[in-house]
């Protein structure tokens, strides 16, 4: 897919210098074996990892097109989990200690920043919720947000979500984002591809983005 006709959004008329990725919660708590979801919560990273594996390749291309990179990065502390947010999935979030601050559980998995890139940390599951991201987008010009990393049906989708409400386009590239279960995954893409956005695969945006370089 590289359109969406009710959104008016095309991938041809992309603009490197106008358009950022956002690199979400690629930490080590939600995709290493020996992470809070792999560890307490049992679920299968096979996608996640996956994901990862397709995105480490996809940053370096982006970086050579002068995209800005910027990392989203979770951290849960007793300063901003509230009751109700610890409450959370009727309660489990309060047994779990994910992402906490100065921990390993926090830090990046598999992709590193570079001096170059930006890192947002969040607290709350979009990345424009109680962040500066808003401002940083503006301060470049950036126009349009391509959305990567997980989970594609809770942080991503509710990133794009708000990236949509602040009047950024938004693209969202299919096999550099997952969910925990394939069916939350593909609900996701059908959703944003509907109302939000334009949802494409990496190689597809990559060869869009040589073509307008010739």
């Amino acid at each position: 897919m590289t359109e969406v006709e009710n959104t008016g959004l095309h991938i041809h008329d992309l603009q490197p210098s106008k358009t950022a990725l956002l690199v979400i919660d690629v930490q080590n708590d939600f995709c290493h074996d020996e992470g809070v979801f792999s560890k307490k919560k049992k679920f299968d990273l096979t996608a996640v990892q996956e994901a990862v594996t397709q995105l480490i390749p996809f940053v370096d291309r982006c970086r050579q097109f002068n995209l800005a990179i910027i990392f989203i990065q979770t951290i849960h502390s007793s300063w901003t989990d509230s009751p109700s947010w610890i409450k959370r999935l009727g309660g489990a979030a309060e047994k779990m200690h994910i992402c906490p601050p100065d921990s390993w559980g926090s830090q990046f998995y598999r992709l590193m920043p570079m001096e170059s890139d930006c890192i947002v940390t969040k607290h709350r599951f979009s990345a424009f919720a109680g962040t500066d991201l808003d401002l940083i987008l503006r301060s470049k010009g950036i126009e349009t947000i391509l959305c990567t990393g997980l989970t594609t049906n809770v942080c991503v989708e509710t990133t794009a979500r708000d990236g949509v409400n602040r009047n950024y386009n938004v693209i969202l590239l299919e096999d550099c984002c997952a969910a925990f279960d394939p069916g939350e995954h593909q609900a996701a893409l059908n959703n944003i591809n509907k109302y939000f956005g334009v949802v494409t695969s990496s190689s597809i945006f990559l060869e869009t983005l040589e073509k307008q370089d010739k």
